[in-house]
């Protein structure tokens, strides 16, 4: 891993951006673009995790939930080359896009702006390879799985980045030798806490948050085995997925507790994990196939349909846009399969457009 710890400055960004613009096609989230009878009403952005060029795939995203490959941007930093087997490896908040570039050990910011998608800023992730990234209210965390950290940076309006003093936070060791080979962090919806599954450790440890400030790590124990991916309903509660087990358990995160403990999909290795309404849905990487979980007012969970969907060969991440009315799956030659939402949450196809194959690293959509 290359250890070379940059921040781009920001005048050179700003030079470098003007090579970088997505075509007219890519354009801020506010704006609806006319092409043709229809409407270019969101964007799909997905991480190429290219191992010379990290870049963010754009595609347009119509009212239909159907896809268009609208251009590529570079992160400026270096992918991995291969999969990250994490969740989160590309977020957003509002128009500025954070990216792990995992070959170099750093995090982009890209801001969407009327012409198009332009690269900000890159800064050293703090630690070995940085797999998942949250942000929330200008301070980020990323996840180095390499070294067991988090780290924090602040970022502003523009999306120049700068480091977020004493941050540094170790996971909990894992008591069986080596890393915890931790996959996602994430704020909890009232910034009041971080999450981080372990998949080796097979724990979720959870962090305080005070001022953007992270105290130490509490270590949980998983209620299924290798949690991976997880999102967060409407009151906060944590929705995990569990690739062994083939199952997804509930939490509350404050006090730590367990709602649903374990709920078998009947499906494959249930690894990436979005939440829409009442809601859940998972990517099941070996079947292929997506699950829907129903969600309680409680927290608790039952299986809504062991396959919701099925998918092309190697789901890899999901996300949902912000209407709720799209879901979109990556597949693993890099391609993106969208599916509209139905007023009962019944997934119905909407298309694949093609994209790059260097492995999962991160979808996001506004």
């Amino acid at each position: 891993m290359n250890t070379t710890r940059t921040s781009i400055l920001a005048a050179a960004t700003a030079a470098a951006a003007a090579a970088m613009l997505v075509g007219a096609a890519g354009t801020a989230p506010a704006a609806v673009q006319a092409t043709g009878s229809r409407a270019v009403v969101g964007h799909v952005y997905e991480a190429t995790n290219a191992s010379g060029n990290n870049a963010v795939a754009v595609f347009d995203r119509y009212r239909d939930g159907s896809l268009h490959p609208a251009g590529t941007v570079a992160t400026g930093g270096a992918g991995a080359g291969a999969s990250l087997h994490s969740q989160g490896g590309l977020v957003r908040d509002g128009r500025i896009l954070f990216v792990v570039n995992a070959g170099d050990d750093s995090v982009s910011a890209l801001a969407s702006t009327e012409h198009g998608l332009v690269l900000r800023d890159r800064i050293s992730s703090g630690g070995d390879l940085p797999v998942s990234v949250t942000v929330r209210d200008g301070v980020g965390y990323v996840l180095n799985q390499g070294n067991d950290t988090i780290n924090g940076f602040r970022y502003d309006a523009s999306g120049h980045l700068s480091r977020l003093p004493d941050s540094t936070r170790h996971l909990t060791p894992n008591p069986a030798g080596g890393t915890t080979d931790a996959a996602q962090v994430s704020f909890t919806p009232d910034g009041r806490s971080l999450v981080v599954t372990e998949k080796a450790a097979n724990r979720i440890e959870t962090f305080g948050v005070v001022g953007g400030s992270a105290a130490h790590a509490r270590p949980h124990a998983s209620a299924g085995t290798t949690p991976y991916g997880f999102d967060f309903d409407r009151r906060g509660r944590a929705i995990v997925s569990e690739a062994v087990t083939g199952s997804v358990s509930s939490y509350r995160v404050r006090p730590f507790g367990v709602i649903t403990s374990a709920l078998p999909d009947t499906q494959l290795a249930a690894c990436w994990v979005v939440v829409a309404g009442d809601l859940a849905y998972v990517v099941n990487a070996a079947s292929p196939s997506i699950s829907s979980y129903r969600i309680a007012p409680d927290g608790s969970l039952t299986l809504e349909a062991a396959v919701a969907a099925t998918t092309g060969a190697g789901p890899t991440d999901a996300a949902v846009s912000p209407d709720g009315r799209t879901l979109s799956v990556r597949l693993g030659d890099g391609s993106v399969s969208s599916f509209a939402i139905g007023g009962h949450g019944q997934l119905t196809p909407a298309g694949t457009a093609a994209g790059t194959a260097y492995g999962p690293a991160g979808l996001t959509a506004d």
